[in-house]
């Protein structure tokens, strides 16, 4: 089997809040998408997201990164 058979690429923007994804189909690290922060003065429109091996660890994406989550059948 091939990444390609086992993960899906999508938007950030297209996960509900909760969902499991990871970066890249060969990473280790999966993380949670939490909340979604607006567009201020000072920085872009992005959604929180946090590590699920590492509760201090905490990542800002934009909503158009792509990203990777299990398929299902």
């Amino acid at each position: 089997m091939t990444y390609e058979d086992e993960y899906k690429k999508v938007e950030l923007r297209s996960l509900k809040s909760g969902a499991y994804f990871k970066r890249k189909p060969t990473a280790k690290t999966e993380f949670i998408r939490n909340h979604y922060n607006r567009k201020s003065q000072w920085d872009f429109a992005n959604f929180s997201c946090s590590d699920t091996e590492d509760m201090n660890r905490e990542i800002y994406l934009k909503p158009s990164t792509q990203v990777y989550i299990e398929r299902t059948y």
